[in-house]
């Protein structure tokens, strides 16, 4: 995409749109052209914030945490 100062800073948000999908973004001044590029956002982690609060074990997970006594009926 082309375009002017004037017309950059009249449709700013059509050309904003243009250089987030991708498209370099060319702006002809009288001193040379400037170019717009968007850039890609970091990577975005699952744990985010909460990084280095969980801590890694090797217990099984899947297996019951309390005896088999515990699971008897107490009615």
């Amino acid at each position: 995409m082309q375009t002017n100062v004037s017309t950059l800073l009249r449709e700013f948000p059509k050309v904003k749109r243009a250089a987030l999908r991708g498209e370099r973004v060319v702006v002809k001044t009288r001193e040379g052209n400037l170019v717009i590029l968007a850039e890609s956002p970091p990577e975005r982690n699952l744990l985010g914030s909460m990084r280095g609060t969980f801590i890694e074990t090797k217990a099984d997970l899947s297996a019951p945490t309390l005896p088999e006594t515990a699971w008897n009926p107490s009615l």
